[in-house]
């Protein structure tokens, strides 16, 4: 599968055409003719050959990242308090009017 800016080579019924891939979405290649046009087509197995790739940039070294301080040592915890329960509450009871 071709790349943006990959030249390509399609072959076609008046003859194979030469341009350069604009778009890659899927199966979908566009493709900028030598001619000046553009088309944006789905090739079918064995109609378009990648005739030379586009230049790579060259890669960009990344600084290298500082190196970490070893981190103290962690302190043990003290055991956690047990919390006693809270008493469970009483539903309060309705009272009835006196007429």
């Amino acid at each position: 599968m071709p790349v943006v800016g990959d030249r390509v080579s399609v072959q076609s019924k008046s003859g194979p055409r030469e341009g350069v891939v604009r778009r890659v979405n899927g199966a979908l290649v566009t493709v900028e003719w030598s001619n000046g046009g553009e088309s944006t087509l789905i090739p079918a197995p064995g109609v378009m050959s990648v005739l030379g790739g586009r230049r790579a940039a060259p890669a960009k070294k990344k600084a290298a990242p500082a190196k970490k301080k070893a981190a103290p040592a962690k302190k043990k915890a003290a055991p956690a308090k047990k919390k006693k329960a809270a008493p469970a509450k009483k539903k309060a009871i309705a009272k009835k009017k006196k007429r």
